[in-house]
């Protein structure tokens, strides 16, 4: 029996995790698909224990006694991803290690050919169920890595990479183990206890500052409907109030999205809050369809707006709505009392200190609950990375502990990356202070207790820095 203990890092993206922080459905999917006979797994996320983080792992360590330890991590959690192997291999060189998640995949070869290659065994490339699968009944067997596709594996010290793995088969998927969870507090949405549950996977557009083709291709899969009801059940039956659905984009079926909402609200699962991202086209198609989610439990959108200009929209490759169904789908939001989270994109190449307040101006006159003002990052293997380099625009091509969205990597032919930042600090204190935003956002509507404690937890040290600049000036 193969003993494996996965962990999630304890990174998270700031302002992001102000509201919101989840478990790893990548990895409660790996122990969900695993034989349970030839493998015992255990899952450590660590972001409720993000501050005694490595004396955590050590103690785990100790305590389960694993044969293979598995790492995913996305790029800006790439530093603790690599600080946590080399302290597993320093505890005991035995242990097997094996990464995984969106960084990995993407990024195989130059972690294969780098120097921290010294402290890891394999690399799952893309959907790991299946390979992971396949790798811990090797390990069982004794047999070989050679047949095992999407694995990355080392040979005389140096990485063998096996072919690709096709596209899973969504039916083939078996549901989360959520029981594998060692942590189970500590992760919420506006103060309730929370976790992810996915639709289904892949994304047909193509958009330039996107990784998802990258991992999926330009494709579109679904899960069976009743596999997604018996997968909130069970979330439900772990003491779950709130789910995020992780799709990357479940607005491309709209008839299948309305049907979701159907068989939620038949079930009685509708007493369940959720969180959707969604194209803004898809939800500007129908204010019944938004009305259909609202009954189903739907508390809050994201909404990929990007930007107020079409001229910018086109430049990211955004070309799939129009400042009408930026609006419109705002609007059915409000109307329906669902929260419309929207993101914007800034510090593109012509962005200006000006521009940048037209995009916060721009929010503010859609009368949105929440923004989300993000920085364009050169992720790695991204259309946009290559394009940016090549202008000279990028500022931190190979840090990614900063490509978390909110700190500035880039430059604008008119901003540094200092100004970028300074502007957007000064854009988020602007909306929050703001009365309109205090008295009338559906957050404070929906969740009161949770938005007033936010609110003053946010704004009093900003408070505090500008008296203290304030009294030095004064002097």
């Amino acid at each position: 029996m193969i003993k494996a203990l996965l962990f999630g890092m304890p990174d998270s993206t700031p302002r992001f995790s102000v509201f919101m922080s989840l478990p790893s459905l990548g990895l409660a999917s790996l122990a969900g698909n695993v034989d349970p006979t030839v493998c015992d797994v255990k899952i450590a996320d660590l972001f409720p224990v993000r501050h005694r983080w490595e004396d955590y792992v050590r103690n785990l360590l100790k305590e389960q006694s694993p044969d293979i330890v598995g790492l995913s991590f996305m790029s800006f959690q790439c530093s603790n991803a690599l600080k946590t192997a080399k302290m597993i291999k320093e505890y005991d060189s035995k242990i097997l290690i094996v990464m995984g998640g969106y960084h990995p995949s993407l990024m195989y070869e130059e972690i294969a050919e780098s120097p921290d290659s010294h402290f890891i065994d394999f690399i799952v490339r893309g959907e790991g169920e299946a390979t992971f699968r396949e790798l811990v009944n090797a390990l069982n067997s004794g047999t070989g890595y050679e047949n095992i596709l999407g694995l990355s594996y080392k040979a005389n010290g140096t990485f063998i990479h096996n072919s690709s793995r096709e596209l899973l088969s969504l039916d083939s998927i078996q549901l989360p183990d959520r029981n594998a969870r060692l942590i189970t507090k500590g992760f919420s949405i506006f103060d309730m206890s929370s976790d992810g549950v996915e639709t289904s996977r892949g994304c047909t557009y193509n958009c330039k500052f996107c990784s998802i083709n990258k991992m999926y291709g330009r494709s579109f899969r679904t899960y069976e409907i009743n596999r997604i009801i018996a997968d909130i059940k069970d979330a439900q039956k772990h003491g779950i109030k709130a789910l995020v659905i992780t799709d990357d984009n479940i607005t491309l079926d709209l008839e299948r999205l309305e049907t979701l909402c159907e068989e939620i609200i038949a079930s009685k699962l509708n007493t369940m809050h959720y969180i959707v991202q969604a194209t803004v086209k898809g939800i500007a198609h129908s204010d019944q369809l938004v009305k259909k989610m609202a009954d189903a439990g739907v508390k809050m959108v994201f909404l990929g707006i990007e930007s107020y200009s079409r001229t910018e929209l086109d430049f990211l490759r955004k070309k799939s709505s129009t400042e009408e169904d930026t609006r419109k789908a705002v609007k059915y939001l409000r109307d329906n009392n669902i929260i419309s989270w929207g993101g914007f994109i800034v510090g593109k190449p012509d962005d200006d200190e000006k521009s940048l307040w037209d995009t916060y101006n721009f929010a503010w006159e859609l009368k949105l609950d929440m923004p989300a003002f993000s920085i364009l990052t050169p992720y790695v293997k991204t259309e946009i990375r290559e394009e940016l380099i090549e202008m000279g625009l990028v500022t931190n091509i190979d840090n990614f502990d900063n490509y978390e969205a909110l700190t500035a990597n880039v430059r604008t032919k008119h901003l540094t990356s200092q100004d970028i930042e300074r502007i957007l600090e000064k854009m988020y204190f602007a909306y929050l202070v703001n009365p309109r935003f205090l008295f009338f956002t559906n957050i404070r509507k929906l969740y009161p207790k949770y938005f007033w404690k936010t609110i003053i937890q946010q704004i009093h040290p900003v408070i505090l820095t500008l008296m203290g600049k304030q009294i030095e000036n004064e002097r």
